[in-house]
C-alpha cells in the first residue's frame, strides 16, 4: 500500500495543475502539519506543471514536515518551497524552513515558540528570519461525531529581521529592517464529513512602533482523502501589505491543487 501511495504521489506531482502569483511575505505554516499521533511523524505534499512547445514552463512546489510528539509538547520543523522557470529563466525561486514547540498547559490552552527563515525573489526577499513566542487558546468547539468545528486563536511577538534585494530597489529606498511585531492567527476547523475538513486560517502581523504598517493572509484550505495516507487539497490564498518595497504591488492572490503524503 505505501509504495502504491509514493507512486500516485509522484505521479500527481507532474500532472496536477496548479495557478501560483506569490504575495507578501508570510507563510501559513497551520496547514502543513497536522499529524496527532504521538512519536515521530512525517508528512510530505508537492505538486507541479510542465508546458513544453510554443512555452517552456515548469512549476514545482513542495512542503516536507517532520514532527514528534508527546502527550504535554510536540516539536516539529516545517519547510516548504516552490520554483518556477520559463524559457531558462528563474522566475520564482521560495524556501522557508521553521522550527516550532509547543507546549500544552491543558485541552484547550498551549505555549508555542517559533524561530524561522525564507527567502523569495520575487518579493526582493533575500532573508527574513524570525522568532516569537505566545499563547494558544481553542475559544470554540461544537458538534458530533459526523460534524465537528473548532476555533482557535493566537496572540504573541515577535522579531522580524528582513535583507531586501537592493538591485531592484531604488538607492534611497531602505533594504535592511528589523522590527518587532504583533501576532494574532485566527484558525479554524470544520470537518464537513470524515472524508472532506474545510480549514481557514487568517494571519495578522502589525508592528508596534507603526500601527498602520501591517501583514494579512488569509487562507482557506479544503482537503479530501484519498485513502489514511493520501489526501487531496485545495488552497485559496489572499495576502496583502500595507507598506511593500514600492516596485511591489501590496495584494496578491494564490489558487493552487496538490496532493500530501502522510507516513
Amino acid at each position: 500500500m505505501l509504495r502504491t501511495n509514493i507512486l500516485i504521489f509522484l505521479f500527481f506531482i507532474f500532472c496536477s495543475p496548479s495557478t501560483c502569483v506569490l504575495a507578501q511575505s508570510i507563510v501559513n505554516t497551520e496547514k502543513l502539519f497536522k499529524e496527532k499521533k504521538k512519536g515521530f511523524a512525517l508528512s510530505t505534499k508537492a505538486s507541479g506543471n510542465i508546458i513544453s512547445g510554443n512555452a517552456d514552463i515548469s512549476l514545482f512546489k513542495f512542503a516536507v514536515n517532520t514532527g514528534y510528539l508527546k502527550e504535554k509538547w510536540t516539536l516539529k520543523l516545517i519547510s516548504g518551497g516552490q520554483n518556477l522557470v520559463q524559457n531558462g529563466n528563474n522566475i520564482n525561486s521560495s524556501l522557508f524552513s521553521q522550527l516550532r514547540f509547543n507546549y500544552f498547559i491543558n485541552s484547550k490552552l498551549r505555549l508555542l515558540t517559533f524561530f524561522q527563515i525564507q527567502s523569495n525573489n520575487i518579493l526582493l526577499l533575500n532573508r527574513r528570519v524570525l522568532g516569537g513566542l505566545g499563547i494558544r487558546r481553542n475559544v470554540l468547539g461544537i458538534g458530533d461525531s459526523s460534524k465537528r468545528f473548532k476555533l482557535d486563536v493566537t496572540l504573541g511577538a515577535m522579531q522580524e529581521e528582513e535583507v531586501l534585494d537592493r538591485i531592484n530597489l531604488p538607492n534611497i529606498e531602505t533594504y535592511y529592517t528589523n522590527y518587532t511585531r504583533g501576532t494574532f492567527v485566527l484558525n479554524a476547523v470544520f470537518e464537513v464529513t470524515d472524508r472532506i475538513t474545510i480549514i481557514n486560517t487568517t494571519y495578522l502581523q502589525q508592528r508596534f512602533k507603526d500601527l498602520n504598517d501591517i501583514r494579512l493572509l488569509n487562507e482557506l484550505n479544503l482537503n479530501i482523502p484519498i485513502n489514511k495516507s493520501l489526501m487531496v487539497t485545495f488552497d485559496f490564498e489572499y495576502r496583502f501589505d500595507s507598506k511593500p518595497p514600492s516596485v511591489l504591488k501590496g495584494q496578491d492572490f494564490n489558487n493552487s491543487i496538490g496532493l500530501r503524503l502522510n507516513i
